[in-house]
């Protein structure tokens, strides 16, 4: 004698996978944007302030740093002894040193994990120009302490050599004036170059959510957002 089987409905089926599927998207969004608290770094002032500058094409983002922030004996300053200022940039290896782009490559550098270089220019605006015409650009200031925490977030990404020296992979995309060096840390979905650079500039003192900055143009608003202007606009209230 057959026994009649219950037959789960269509939309019975369908409901465990629509919850799934909204625990996970939460759990992204929740990744992303919940707030995270603030760096305890002392802001500038009118006596202890230095200014950075981070420039975007709106994919990829630099840093523009002051030399001076680097001890004297900094593996950086030892690679260009006489810069006054460094142009600082962070991806991943295959990606950053094509002069061509390619879908594929770059989904490739996103998946799976892959290894990472610094590019590292001499010089402040006549090296920015690698990054294309469409520059944007924003000045934002820091004190003392929040140079010295972006001076050690950039320590702990560079691979030094037995000799304590940067590791030079290949010349950079300034020619004569910047080289690809040897970087920890894998380039990757959830740490590419924007996030890289967020946290780069969290660790210098600023508030930015250096998780969901996956676009340059995106951190640029947050910068703005956070610190408008360099040092002479340090203490004025708008």
């Amino acid at each position: 004698m057959d026994v009649p089987r219950e037959t789960p409905e269509r939309g019975e089926l369908k409901r465990p996978r629509l919850t799934a599927l909204a625990t996970i998207v939460f759990a992204i969004m929740t990744y992303l944007y919940f707030p995270t608290s603030a760096p305890r770094i002392a802001a500038p002032t009118t006596g202890d302030c230095i200014e950075l500058q981070l420039w975007t094409n709106g994919f990829h983002s630099d840093l523009s740093v002051p030399a001076p922030i680097f001890p004297a004996d900094h593996p950086l300053r030892r690679l260009y002894p006489n810069a006054d200022s460094f142009l600082i940039g962070w991806g991943e290896e295959a990606f950053f040193r094509s002069d061509v782009f390619s879908a594929w490559r770059a989904l490739d550098a996103l998946v799976p994990p892959s290894p990472s270089v610094a590019h590292v220019a001499e010089g402040g605006s006549h090296v920015r120009g690698y990054l294309g015409a469409n520059l944007q650009g924003a000045a934002f200031a820091v004190s003392a302490e929040g140079a010295a925490g972006l001076v050690a977030y950039v320590d702990s990404t560079l691979a030094l050599g037995p000799d304590g020296g940067v590791v030079l992979v290949t010349p950079g995309k300034v020619i004569g004036h910047s080289s690809f060096l040897r970087a920890r840390g894998s380039f990757h979905l959830f740490n590419v170059c924007n996030q890289w650079m967020a946290r780069a500039i969290r660790a210098a003192g600023l508030n930015v959510n250096a998780r969901a900055a996956w676009m340059g143009d995106w951190l640029l608003k947050e910068v703005r957002r956070e610190r408008p202007g360099g040092c002479s606009a340090t203490g004025k209230t708008s």
